[in-house]
């Protein structure tokens, strides 16, 4: 377990970051007999080298393990940024430490499924459970003799259950950050929402049901049936509302909008695209209809702009401002 004693104060950034590069290395695989060399050589070259690299170990024990995203091969620009991410971790102070262990990004990064922004991945399981993950979505499978589990955290996932094949039937769990959702033999999405402070899972289910058992509550446990959706967190499940007619358009990589506000849109549009976008509240009520392929975020930009009287401006390409024509 993590002592809040372990890291007392900042270190050195430039060796912060020479540490989170070697350990980003290092996860990459085996170093050769030269690279080894030059590892050790700077580790024990400066007393500033080996407390930054007892901090990249600390940190590997704090959170379990250095992502396996790492260890794959990634564009220039993403790994800058996870070695920039790491040196900011080793060279932080104990709170920001742990703080960062329960963050979203740092969850998705650890775990084993992850899928970039804009993609959306179909995923049959061994038991024969179809898994479909939305954008930007980070979840862990662990199945054993006992439990057949799903961790979401961070995105959307969609499930078409199957009855286990096992001699003995395993529940199949899928748990949140706010709680469990064990399957009663159905077809359901479940989307992390809320913040670090503050998390929220939703619920939709599309056929069957589901028991809703949030974490801190577990005698608020709730079945949702077919046809409803909800959303809970830690403490209780909140009252049930009719769930939309298309709630699994995504899977087609689709948006339906029937008179659906701009707003809601926009946010949805913003799930698939990467950067910020933002809206004016003076046209967020403006009512959207159409379908709209996902993986095209500037053709639904512009057609939005020219169905209805609203100015789009891109600060960036990953900056974008809507409001008043």
């Amino acid at each position: 377990m993590y002592r809040a004693d372990a890291v007392s104060a900042a270190i050195d950034p430039a060796a912060a970051r020479v540490a989170a590069q070697w350990l980003v290395r290092l996860r990459d695989g085996a170093l050769s007999t030269a690279e080894q060399q030059q590892f050790d050589a700077w580790r024990d070259g400066h007393p500033d080298h080996i407390e930054a690299w007892r901090r990249a170990e600390l940190l590997c024990q704090t959170l379990t393990m250095v992502p396996p995203a790492l260890r794959q091969q990634q564009p220039r620009g993403e790994r800058r940024r996870a070695v920039k991410q790491l040196a900011m971790l080793i060279a932080c102070t104990a709170p920001p430490l742990w703080l960062a262990s329960r963050s979203p990004w740092w969850q998705s990064w650890c775990a084993g499924i992850v899928t970039g922004t804009g993609e959306i991945r179909q995923l049959p399981l061994p038991d024969g459970t179809q898994l479909a993950l939305n954008s930007a979505t980070a979840i862990d499978i662990a199945y054993d003799d006992k439990t057949r589990l799903i961790v979401l955290h961070a995105g959307e996932i969609h499930l078409r259950s199957a009855a286990d094949p096992a001699k003995v039937a395993r529940p199949l769990l899928v748990r949140s950050g706010s709680g469990s959702v064990r399957t009663l033999g159905t077809r359901f999405a479940v989307r992390e929402e809320g913040s670090l402070f503050s998390p929220r899972t939703h619920v939709c289910v599309m056929a069957g049901a589901v028991e809703i058992v949030p974490s801190q509550a577990p005698h608020a446990a709730r079945t949702i049936h077919s046809g409803w959706q909800t959303s809970f967190d830690a403490n209780a499940v909140a009252s049930v509302a009719a769930a939309p007619a298309n709630s699994e358009a995504w899977l087609q990589g689709v948006l339906i909008a029937e008179r659906m506000p701009l707003g809601e849109v926009l946010a949805q549009l913003a799930r698939y695209r990467k950067g910020v976008v933002r809206c004016d509240p003076a046209v967020a009520r403006l009512p959207v209809d159409g379908i709209f392929q996902l993986n095209d975020t500037d053709r639904i930009l512009a057609l939005l702009q020219v169905s209805l009287p609203i100015r789009i401006v891109l600060h960036t390409p990953y900056w974008v401002s809507i409001g008043p024509a």
